[in-house]
């Protein structure tokens, strides 16, 4: 089982959705004009959208609250520098929002601060969680 699902599953209070085809990732993708990090599109093939511990991590669903793609469009109005990142959680508390780059690495914004690095991978930001 990869690292990021095996961390997922493991974590207090998970729910998982089921996961995502081939086609609607990359039609999530083409959306956003970029390409998902290795490990998300994992946990979207394999998991979908989860949450843990009082986390909400996006995906691909039918919420705009959750899904990745309508999230990400929201938060790049606020964050302009923000256009090659996409958004894995939104904190919902002092306009903190969580973001991964192409490469897999984590950053974090608080209003609409430039993108200040916090993790290399999603496994690592779940991780400090746990």
């Amino acid at each position: 089982m990869n690292d990021i699902i095996k961390t997922l599953k493991n974590a207090q209070d998970f729910i998982g959705g089921r996961g995502r085809s081939d086609k609607e990732i990359e039609s999530a993708e083409k959306e956003l004009g970029i390409n998902f990090a290795p490990d998300y599109k994992t946990y979207l093939k394999e998991i979908g959208l989860a949450c843990f511990d009082g986390h909400e991590l996006t995906g691909i669903c039918q919420d705009p609250r959750l899904d990745v793609v309508h999230v990400t469009k929201d938060q790049r109005e606020n964050n302009p520098e923000s256009r090659s990142l996409y958004v894995i959680e939104e904190a919902n508390i002092d306009r903190i929002v969580i973001w991964q780059d192409n490469a897999g690495k984590i950053y974090m914004t608080e209003g609409n601060l430039e993108p200040k690095l916090i993790a290399n991978s999603m496994t690592d930001y779940i991780r400090r969680y746990l």
